[in-house]
């Protein structure tokens, strides 16, 4: 075994020479790929590797970059619709922790993690399959597929953040090569997405791409399957429900039920209540009061102010993307540059811009990915964090 593995990273030598700064990238891939399998293993990177880079990076990607030209091309519906639609949509991502609850309450087939992550990748896969082949005009059958399709990712990345988060633990010499190699994964199946998603949805129906959404879902079956996320099996004696997790942590494991209830139940308003945005406006700002106040009599008074922080700044960020994408890629008698006098009294403007503007977000998206996966790898942290921190000053395009 080699300790110093652990966590020493590559540098140039003492009087690098040319060839050394131009082998520099290579070499410190090929340290950063030896120490990585060193520290956990190559069936668990690879692993990893499946679940960030198809799955968490091009899957979850990719159906965000469908959404708008889903919603325009293949369901013709209007931007209200649409956001209503992704709600009910990413509402698995809000239950999350009854998920995890569940899953370290109850070993299914005497594993904690693997038939969890199999069975929610049958479901989404099933999904896939649905919205590629079935001849979908209904905004809310389409959000109960997309329902389904997101329940797979939010349950295969919490799992599989529970089982390399347990290994940094276990081994706290590793620093951060497995969060690097995460993000590394997700930026690049997030980059390959936004380069490829934008021509075809403008010069196809979009529905095809749910096609490419099939194999990219079923993959993560495969190594799960043959153990390479190392989910080890519960001996037969200590099956079963395990009752004294709830008892030993029982008002977080209420607060994490409560907040599930009210996400399922936003969906579900969303769903019934379709077109009626006051209604869902009404249930939205109550159950967010009451989860805030709750989260002082569940939760660590430390987790609760973070918990109502979180809450306070993702209210105060205004973020009307949804309808801004609407805006720019509407057609010649309705968008943008209506605005510009000259143009807004001819009105003979190409429908191409349509097109043009939906691929400078591409561009501009795939740029994004690069720029975050080189800063992950070459970066300092708080060099990072600075860099972030100046980009969040300016607008975002999606």
């Amino acid at each position: 075994m080699h300790p110093h593995l652990d966590n020493q990273e590559y540098t140039l030598p003492e009087n690098p020479t040319v060839q050394d700064y131009l082998l520099h990238p290579v070499r410190m891939c090929s340290d950063f790929s030896t120490r990585l399998q060193h520290n956990f293993g190559w069936r668990f990177a690879v692993q990893i590797g499946i679940m960030y880079v198809c799955v968490k990076g091009l899957l979850n990607s990719t159906m965000g970059l469908v959404k708008l030209s889903y919603c325009k091309k293949t369901l013709g519906i209007d931007g209200n619709a649409c956001q209503t639609m992704s709600s009910i949509a990413m509402t698995p991502w809000s239950i999350k922790g009854i998920f995890g609850v569940v899953s370290d309450s109850y070993p299914l087939f005497g594993y904690h993690k693997k038939f969890y992550i199999i069975g929610a990748a049958f479901a989404g896969t099933a999904a896939f399959i649905g919205l590629a082949a079935l001849p979908i005009k209904s905004a809310n059958v389409a959000a109960l597929f997309m329902f389904l399709a997101n329940i797979q990712i939010a349950i295969s990345d919490l799992l599989c953040e529970g089982k390399y988060a347990e290994l940094m633990q276990a081994k706290p010499k590793t620093g951060s090569s497995m969060v690097s190699y995460v993000w590394g994964c997700y930026q690049v199946g997030a980059f390959v997405a936004s380069v490829f998603v934008g021509p075809i949805a403008d010069n196809y129906n979009p529905q095809i791409i749910f096609w490419f959404c099939i194999p990219l879902s079923a993959s993560i079956i495969v190594p799960t399957a043959l153990d390479y996320l190392a989910d080890e099996k519960v001996p037969d004696d200590q099956r079963g429900f395990k009752w004294n997790l709830w008892r030993e942590h029982g008002k977080i494991i209420f607060f994490a039920c409560a907040a599930a209830a009210v996400a399922l139940g936003n969906a579900m308003v969303d769903l019934v209540f379709f077109d009626a945005h006051n209604w869902q406006a009404v249930y939205a700002a109550v159950g967010s009061v009451v989860l805030c106040v709750l989260a002082f009599h569940c939760l660590p008074r430390q987790l609760a102010k973070c918990n109502l922080y979180m809450f306070i700044s993702s209210i105060l960020y205004i973020n009307i993307s949804g309808s801004m994408d609407f805006w720019f890629t509407a057609d010649a008698a309705s968008g943008w540059w209506t605005w510009l006098p000259t143009l807004a009294t001819s009105q003979h403007v190409p429908s191409t811009i349509m097109y043009t503007a939906s691929l400078v977000g591409r561009v501009i998206a795939s740029v994004s990915f690069l720029v975050a996966a080189v800063s992950i790898s070459c970066i300092r942290p708080y060099t990072l964090l600075l860099g972030s921190l100046i980009l969040a000053c300016f607008p975002r395009i999606e």
